[in-house]
């Protein structure tokens, strides 16, 4: 069974970074130009991108089976609503329930912060993410496209879930 722990070190984003590499060449390929899942890699899921979201307050989660970490959650407190800014799974964890183990817990997390919703962006064309969202309890909201610099955009959906 896995486990979610809080990071509470700056020491630890660098493995979470290592696991985004990964995890986002397995997750985006076919759905998004290898340049790029490069491109969005180096700007919003590398050590340094993560070190700020951390230092400007962001609680990162590490998902660990066995000791091994194998996801990670990202959550930013906004005025109005908790942001699930990150939530990546290692292909060898995938179907086995940590996606809704870790919804639930950012649900969790959204009603000891006094939130009464939790909101994400998701890429228009990862069906495999829209539909666990979906089966938990998020709606689509409306589409969200985003210029990213570098040539690229984001297409993605706000997708929204009640605490």
């Amino acid at each position: 069974m896995a486990e979610i722990i809080t990071i509470t070190d700056r020491s630890e984003i660098k493995e979470i970074a290592r696991l985004a590499d990964v995890v986002w060449h397995e997750c985006y390929k076919g759905i998004i130009s290898d340049a790029q899942i490069d491109y969005m890699v180096n700007n919003f899921q590398s050590e340094s991108a993560m070190l700020s979201l951390f230092d400007a307050g962001a609680e990162f989660y590490a998902l660990k089976e066995d000791g091994k970490t194998c996801g990670y959650i990202v959550l930013e407190k906004e005025k109005g609503a908790l942001f699930l800014s990150k939530l990546y799974l290692h292909s060898s964890i995938r179907g086995k329930g940590y996606g809704s183990l870790a919804l639930s817990f950012v649900k969790k997390r959204a009603a000891e912060l006094n939130y009464s919703s939790v909101y994400l962006h998701v890429n228009k064309y990862n069906q495999r993410a829209i539909a666990a969202y979906l089966a938990n309890g998020f709606e689509k909201e409306c589409p969200l496209d985003t210029d990213i610099g570098g040539g690229f955009a984001m297409e993605d959906y706000i997708m929204r879930a009640k605490v």
